[in-house]
């Protein structure tokens, strides 16, 4: 093996290791994990801080948003806007981000130009329609089941009681013990 064939091999050796690192350190999750919190952060604080939007050293994928993605996020918070979310969604470029944003309980801004939709004031409730007002009354629950107060139930056997003195017996056994915790 002549000199030339061994500073080939060492070189395309050496090519193969740099190339590997490379990919290694772009596939690796907290490599990931990184040049999210990164751009994110840049991101944020390029306009306040004066410094130039992407200019960051770190490189970042991006998935383009779709809308399976902002299921999957509308799903753990359904009180989000999905343009809240897409947009979200197109900064960090990653669902396990976004979710993780919302978990922390951070805000999600709507995008610039946007304008948040003002929901549907309620109608006024109209009072005259009988079909709209509440048909829920409170029951006087000792006239209901006509049970005296004053009458002495305390000797009685509960499970030797038919339903309807049951239903007697537990009205009264109730009004009791209110009058005893209003009597403390």
């Amino acid at each position: 093996m002549d000199q030339s064939s061994a500073l080939f091999l060492a070189l395309l050796l050496v090519l193969f290791v740099l190339v590997k690192w490379f990919i290694k350190t772009e596939s690796h999750p907290s490599a990931q994990h990184a040049t999210v919190d990164t751009g994110l952060s840049s991101q944020s604080t390029g306009a306040a801080g004066g410094r130039a939007q992407g200019t960051g050293a770190v490189r970042r994928r991006r998935r383009p948003v779709n809308d399976d993605m902002i299921e999957v996020v509308q799903a753990l918070a359904p009180h989000l806007h999905s343009e809240q979310i897409r947009y979200d969604l197109e900064r960090s470029g990653s669902v396990e981000a976004t979710v993780e944003r919302y978990l922390r309980g951070e805000d999600f801004p709507f995008p610039p130009g946007y304008t948040a939709p003002i929901p549907p004031e309620s109608p006024q409730q109209d009072s005259s329609d009988p079909r709209k007002r509440s048909n829920i009354r409170a029951d006087d629950l000792l006239q209901k089941y006509d049970v005296d107060p004053a009458e002495d139930m305390s000797a009685v056997e509960f499970h030797e009681l038919d339903m309807d003195a049951r239903k007697r017996f537990m009205v009264w056994r109730a009004r009791k013990r209110m009058e005893a915790n209003l009597q403390k």
